[in-house]
């Protein structure tokens, strides 16, 4: 193969036999190496090609500013998790967990530990997706000698999620609709404004996001029924959980869908916390 572009000793960009440009990455692979030169096909160590160009373009910004022990392992840890979830993933994550992964080892080793505020939620909601990241974190400590922990785990997972929400915009359009009408609900019984840079605000949109989702995909949420504390959070959250039921009501209502007890208590939970803003 040809080099058509030189972006570091360690990478480069090809023309492949279908005349579509692909990326390649080896270390030294173009070392001393100018356009026009041939590459050694056994320095090549991974291959790159997007489809969506746009995607693409950001790619190879993105590959300015990462290191290749980066790139490599949010490829690695993306094949596990295409394996393991046995589903696609949209290109986007190419580009989201490497970037990702850039700043979370450069924040670890400056000192700086972010607390994840949805982690409970994630661990909860998103089992499969979470103990895949934990693996993942797993890699990036032994590759990079760091230590990331639990809350990183839950960032990660986040983008496998965020990588299966490949919706055309039909469905999109209906998951906002979705998130407008039970935020308006919310809103109207607490008679609070929705103030979007709110934390409290951005966990409930997030969740809200990824229920829509699941009501819109016909996914079902296959986690065991929690009955304690579902009726743990019925009593002492009681305002919170009376909203929740008119909330129920307007899902089964526009959607024919039953929201289950685990559901109803994370809806409440997250109605609490706007409840206590309020107060």
């Amino acid at each position: 193969m040809v080099i058509k572009q030189v972006i570091n000793n360690n990478i480069a960009i090809s023309i492949d036999s279908q005349g579509d440009e692909i990326i390649l990455i080896g270390k030294g692979l173009a070392f001393n190496k100018k356009k026009g030169n041939e590459i050694d096909s056994q320095k090549v160590e991974k291959r790159f090609y997007l489809e969506d160009k746009g995607l693409y373009a950001k790619f190879k910004k993105l590959l300015q500013e990462v290191s290749v022990e980066e790139i490599n392992v949010a490829d690695d840890i993306i094949s596990l998790a295409k394996r393991k979830l046995k589903k696609d993933l949209n290109e986007s994550i190419y580009i989201s967990l490497p970037d990702h992964i850039s700043l979370a080892v450069n924040r670890i080793k400056n000192g700086l530990n972010v607390k994840n505020g949805l982690l409970w939620e994630i661990k909860k909601l998103y089992k499969e997706e979470y103990l895949i990241a934990k693996e993942a974190v797993q890699m990036i400590n032994e590759r990079f000698n760091v230590e990331l922990g639990d809350d990183e785990a839950g960032f990660i997972a986040f983008h496998f999620v965020n990588a299966q929400l490949n919706s055309g915009m039909n469905t999109v359009a209906k998951i906002t609709k979705f998130i407008k009408d039970i935020l308006n609900i919310v809103t109207y019984q607490l008679n609070i404004p929705v103030e979007e840079e709110s934390l409290s605000v951005f966990r409930f949109v997030t969740h809200l996001k990824f229920f829509a989702n699941r009501i819109f995909s016909q996914e079902t949420n296959e986690n065991t029924e929690d009955q304690f504390l579902y009726e743990v959070v019925k009593e002492r959250y009681s305002e919170a959980f009376d909203i929740t039921q008119k909330v129920k009501q307007h899902i089964d209502k526009q959607y024919s869908y039953k929201v289950s007890n685990t559901e109803a208590t994370y809806l409440t939970i997250h109605i609490q916390r706007l409840l206590e803003r309020k107060n």
